[in-house]
């Protein structure tokens, strides 16, 4: 099928096209090279697979971006490490950003979503992204990592401009201005972690720095990398995947808001079909890997081809393993593109899966 990425970007719906894709094979080679993955069980296999990795982006970002905050951000995000480094960065991780940490916070998120509301004119028009959502997650991730309040609006704002790095084909102005925020961004991180190692706190920003396992730490690169993916990812896809499910219960069909607010349904499921339907993060990146006979991973060197689903993949080839679309699949659920919180359980894949599950899934 004839169509790719720009198409997807410019789309008024996106979902229409990749269930085209979808109908024609689960694993479809596009005209740009990539190869998007759009089954349910493909997209799986890809994702928990070891023969596919992440870390030859973060090789390609060292390449192509000037010395400075944008590559090391970028080389180093723990979305784009393989073993040994991923397991290694989220053994820490995880003893820093812990369960029982989200937990504590979540009487302050409670309070602060009906303060955010309380803001809001009810006798007018508001715009529901600018007036809450964008607000909300970039408070609550702000407070969970104890940035202070004045910093908050303008990290946010900062990370935000950074995302066109994570497009595959961001154009050169988008790039430099990118290059530029991310500068800024991680001079203002950077002041914070310096006072946290002066003087430790016990916020996540603080536990993330003296976080300690076997005698190893975090390196300063991996910690500024972790801070700046955490603002852009605790904030961005939280405040759209909030937007698009509001919109959609809010919409013409008026017996969806009617039902959630007339507790019909259980509000975990009512959030987890949002996530399904309008998944936030569309597609995420895996290119395939090659083992030598010692063990060890060539990132470019690889020889071996992997079939998926059928489709037979050459080393280095890019996998675009399409979230959104495998949520829609209608072997896994039936009528896909309706709202439907009570749908036998099954993977849902707006958090991915394996062993790149998002580190942020409980927030």
């Amino acid at each position: 099928m004839a169509i790719d990425l720009l198409d997807l970007a410019t789309a008024v719906d996106p979902h229409a096209l990749t269930a085209d894709l979808r109908a024609e094979a689960p694993v479809l080679r596009l005209p740009s090279g990539f190869v998007a993955v759009t089954g349910h069980a493909a997209a799986i296999e890809a994702l928990r697979s070891t023969r596919f990795g992440s870390s030859a982006i973060g090789a390609l970002y060292r390449d192509r971006l000037p010395e400075g905050a944008a590559r090391d951000e970028m080389s180093n995000r723990i979305n784009f490490l393989d073993p040994p480094d991923h397991p290694r960065v989220r053994r820490l991780v995880a003893k820093a950003f812990t369960p029982r940490r989200v937990a504590t916070l979540t009487p302050w998120i409670d309070r602060a979503a009906r303060d955010h509301a309380a803001t809001v004119d009810h006798t007018a028009a508001f715009d529901l992204l600018a007036d809450v959502a964008h607000l909300l997650p970039a408070h609550v991730i702000s407070e969970l990592l104890g940035v202070p309040v004045d910093d908050r609006h303008e990290l946010a704002r900062l990370a935000d401009a950074v995302v066109p790095l994570l497009s595959p084909t961001p154009s050169p102005e988008e790039v430099a201005a990118a290059v530029n925020a991310a500068e800024v961004m991680h001079a203002r991180l950077e002041a914070l972690v310096s006072q946290r190692r002066v003087s430790p706190s016990d916020d996540l920003l603080g536990a993330l720095v003296e976080v300690e396992d076997a005698g190893e730490r975090l390196e300063h690169a991996e910690l500024m990398s972790l801070v700046a993916t955490m603002y852009s990812a605790g904030h961005r896809t939280t405040r759209d995947a909030f937007v698009n499910g509001m919109a959609r219960l809010l919409s013409d069909d008026a017996a969806l808001w009617a039902r959630v607010v007339a507790a019909e349904w259980d509000l975990d499921a009512v959030a987890w079909e949002m996530l399904r339907l309008d998944t936030p993060t569309h597609y995420v990146a895996r290119v395939v890997r090659h083992e030598s006979a010692t063990g060890e991973v060539d990132e470019f060197g690889a020889v071996e081809t992997v079939e998926l689903a059928g489709v037979e993949i050459a080393p280095g080839e890019v996998l675009l393993v399409m979230l959104a679309a495998a949520n829609r699949d209608p072997s896994v659920f039936s009528n896909p593109d309706d709202f439907n919180p009570q749908r036998p359980p099954a993977p849902n894949l707006a958090f991915a899966y394996g062993p790149h599950y998002c580190l942020g899934a409980s927030l």
